[in-house]
């Protein structure tokens, strides 16, 4: 008798472009909400070059899992625009200059 276990994933690691992300508090809000979000082992924001790179467990979520979740935060994902209501709520510093008035 053979047991075949089937082996964890590896994490990937995945770079997602947040154009809307305009400051260090954008950021810390991005950061803080995707902790909550299963599957995900590490993020960092560069609001400078508007990337986010994130590390998740294929096994628990996918890409675009973690592009929706950017999105549910208030700010736009690669393809995935903002979540509206989420944007509004955002503080005029983290809005797009646009929207600052």
């Amino acid at each position: 008798m053979s047991v075949n276990a089937q082996q964890p994933k590896k994490p990937v690691t995945v770079k997602i472009s947040t154009p809307t992300v305009q400051c260090e508090q954008c950021k810390k809000k991005i950061e803080n909400y995707m902790k909550q979000e299963e599957g995900i082992s590490k993020i960092n924001v560069d609001f400078k070059r508007k990337v986010t790179t994130i590390t998740y467990l294929p096994e628990r979520t996918n890409i675009e899992n973690v592009k929706t979740g950017i999105a549910n935060a208030g700010y736009d994902a690669d393809d995935v625009k903002a979540n509206e209501d989420s944007y509004k709520a955002l503080p005029t510093c983290c809005k797009k200059p646009e929207d600052q008035k």
